[in-house]
């Protein structure tokens, strides 16, 4: 009789073990993604990696790109096509509309440079909030973001006022895909003037939050499974 409770546990696992590869754990064929304007929204979704850019030093740090830190357990590198980028702070170095003290990744002092944000793994999602440099005024632009094979996943079209104001009052644009598909992103902002290109990587950003999913459905009933089975093995041992 005491062999039977173990074989019956096995059995009952190996059933719930089929029913969690059968019932779902296929993905669609394309992914959908969904655009955030609150940082306070976007946070709400899950846990997140918050990744403050005083990693690359205090303001007026010259970063020398490509670069990368790790935070979170997520490697998160910088780049840009002339090779450096800017660490300043609102209020120390960059003054646009985040709030004073932000530490901010801003262009390395081209208006017509990229400025591009990837991770060492795809991530399920990223937001921040932006502001254009140099240009004073309304202004709009873009986030295009791009897979590990550098395909066009997506695009998020944002505008702004950078009135100087140093008032928190910067854009927020998050972007999350239902895939675990974002490699990198390049951002943008529309130039007003003529003589320069129509766009450039003439802004800067400050905290960028990196979506952390939660355990998925088959993860934590696959983690009840293993316990239901180590639960049956000790009742053995027991008896």
């Amino acid at each position: 009789m005491g062999s039977a409770a173990p074989q019956t546990i096995a059995s009952t696992a190996a059933g719930m073990i089929a029913l969690l590869l059968a019932s779902g754990v296929s993905q669609p064929a394309e992914a959908a993604f969904v655009q955030y304007a609150s940082r306070a929204t976007f946070d709400a979704l899950g846990p997140f990696v918050a990744v403050d850019w005083g990693i690359f030093g205090p303001t007026g740090t010259n970063i020398s790109t490509p670069d990368s830190r790790i935070v979170g357990g997520i490697t998160v590198g910088v780049g840009s096509s002339q090779g450096q980028l800017f660490r300043l702070d609102e209020g120390s170095g960059f003054t646009g509309t985040f709030a004073i003290g932000d530490h901010l990744l801003a262009d390395g002092g081209s208006q017509s440079d990229t400025f591009i944000v990837r991770f060492g793994a795809p991530v399920w999602g990223f937001g921040t909030q932006i502001d254009a440099h140099y240009i004073s005024g309304l202004f709009t632009g873009n986030i295009d973001v791009y897979s590990a094979a550098n395909a066009l996943l997506y695009t998020a079209n944002f505008s702004g006022d950078n009135t100087l104001a140093q008032d928190n009052s910067a854009p927020f644009v998050g972007v999350t895909s239902s895939l675990k598909d974002i490699s990198y992103a390049r951002f943008f902002v529309d130039q007003t003037d003529p003589a320069l290109p129509a766009k450039a990587g003439a802004l800067a950003i400050n905290r960028l939050d990196v979506r952390v999913p939660e355990p998925s459905t088959f993860a934590l009933l696959a983690s009840a499974v293993l316990g239901f089975l180590g639960l049956g093995f000790l009742r053995r041992k027991i008896a």
